[in-house]
């Protein structure tokens, strides 16, 4: 079956969310494959892994503010969720935050759907080239413990990575509360339902919420919208909008994609 064809472009957003108009002009439509394997190169070609340490600095600062005033962000250990975290400097820098505030007996787990990611995460190795790369937000209270020069490498320390795990997980998939240790206290999910189809957005939008208490904190991107599905209510701070898991049920797994 050509890669081209629409059943396979279609079953390719049905499996990471991503809508067909994005994928189409992205993948190779002159090879063959058979319908019921699709290579993870394929997959991986779709995947835009765009992402640096502290990106989207308001965010990170109000952050900082809620973990000191915030009652659902009081507890000296934090289970944390860096969904989509592609090369992991999202779930790196979540780790950084939270021993700098003392919280070191927190959890970071960070995933994403794609193994090579997955991979250079947990490896930990960053190098900061001239006026790009992952370094370019670094706020005030982090720059004296990353790169401020090109060729500078950051390789994550000890206590971060007793902190900080990586798995590959997709989050049309349920997050299994095993993976997390308990319900999470904060989810980080930016920038990565913006190529999803509507119905993937509020399966990842449910399934995420399935995996957080009541009371938890969701940080979309800056620029993202929620969907009203009741399972999220605002949290407005001085420079973001943050999202409180509310006590609203979720859906059963297989109807938590409903239709907008």
């Amino acid at each position: 079956m050509s890669v081209g064809t629409p059943s396979l472009i279609e079953f390719l957003s049905r499996h990471t969310g991503i809508a067909p108009s994005y994928i189409r002009p992205r993948i190779d439509t002159h090879h063959t494959l058979p319908f019921d394997h699709v290579p993870t190169d394929l997959i991986e070609r779709l995947l835009v892994q765009e992402t640096s340490f502290f990106r989207h600095a308001g965010q990170w600062s109000m952050l900082r503010s809620m973990l000191r005033e915030d009652p659902g962000l009081s507890a000296a250990a934090l289970r944390v969720w860096s969904c989509g975290c592609a090369t992991g400097e999202e779930a790196w820098s979540l780790a950084f935050l939270l021993a700098s505030e003392g919280r070191t007996s927190s959890r970071v787990i960070g995933t994403d759907i794609s193994p090579s990611a997955i991979c250079a995460a947990a490896r930990g190795h960053y190098t900061r080239l001239e006026a790009m790369g992952s370094f370019r937000e670094i706020p005030d209270f982090a720059r004296p413990a990353f790169p401020h020069s090109s060729g500078e490498a950051w390789d994550a320390p000890q206590m971060l990575r007793n902190m900080t795990r990586f798995c590959v997980h997709n989050v049309l998939d349920p997050m299994l509360s095993s993976e997390l240790g308990g319900s999470a206290d904060l989810v980080f999910c930016r920038n990565m339902l913006i190529y999803f189809t509507e119905d993937a957005v509020r399966k990842a939008l449910a399934n995420i919420a399935r995996a957080m208490r009541p009371g938890s904190i969701l940080v979309l991107g800056a620029s993202e919208t929620m969907r009203e599905t009741g399972l999220f209510e605002p949290v407005e701070t001085a420079s973001a909008v943050f999202w409180r898991r509310t006590a609203a049920p979720v859906a059963p797994a297989d109807t938590a994609a409903a239709k907008p």
